[in-house]
């Protein structure tokens, strides 16, 4: 009897994409929504089924409208997120962009940073935020993480930032490398962020 040779393949040798929940008003949690998926992906771990609707909750502006909301939904959810298989970590920082940026890409894929930032600072043009919205009310915030940006050209990894509300006027995406406005949208909101590892990444 033959046996056929199996390959095992790694998560990263897989195309996953994740969408981008778009909202003006629960920027946080839609981001950090993401990202969770994307670091559990890449740990092996993520499963679409009942996780989803638990995720899902992180998109309403009543568990994800700020970072502190985040915050609460992490520390209410640490218990299911693990009886899952989820080893997810979270702490909340107040440390340059920069800094975050290059702990974020130190680890491969299975850390991510959610960081408040200023919509207009990130966005400058005129009414971006759509016309029936007050760009000053746009609770906004991205995410960042470490994927293929664009899966099709076979490129490796590289930092992607998440932006649930990337504006209305066509001048942005929902997933594009982080853009060097970042850094003075962040600092606008006073440099805090939650970080997202999973354990073994801290």
């Amino acid at each position: 009897m033959i046996w056929d040779d199996v390959v095992l393949q790694r998560p990263e040798d897989l195309v996953f994409s994740v969408p981008v929940f778009h909202t003006v008003n629960a920027c946080c949690g839609a981001s950090t929504a993401y990202m969770l998926r994307r670091i559990a992906y890449r740990a092996g771990a993520y499963a679409p089924g009942i996780q989803e609707y638990i995720f899902h909750e992180l998109n309403t502006s009543r568990e994800g409208g700020t970072i502190e909301k985040v915050q609460r939904w992490f520390s209410a959810h640490t218990y299911d997120l693990a009886a899952l298989g989820y080893r997810l970590q979270c702490r909340r920082v107040a440390v340059p962009t920069a800094a975050i940026l290059d702990w974020v890409r130190q680890g491969k894929g299975y850390r991510g940073a959610m960081l408040p930032t200023n919509f207009k600072r990130l966005h400058p043009g005129a009414k971006a935020g759509g016309r029936d919205v007050l760009d000053n009310n746009v609770f906004h915030a991205v995410g960042v993480t470490m994927e293929q940006l664009d899966p099709k050209a076979k490129a490796g990894d590289e930092l992607v930032m998440i932006d649930p509300w990337p504006g209305v006027d066509g001048q942005a995406e929902d997933r594009e490398k982080v853009t060097p406005l970042l850094e003075l949208a962040h600092k606008d909101r006073g440099l805090h962020a939650l970080t997202f590892f999973w354990s073994g990444w801290s």
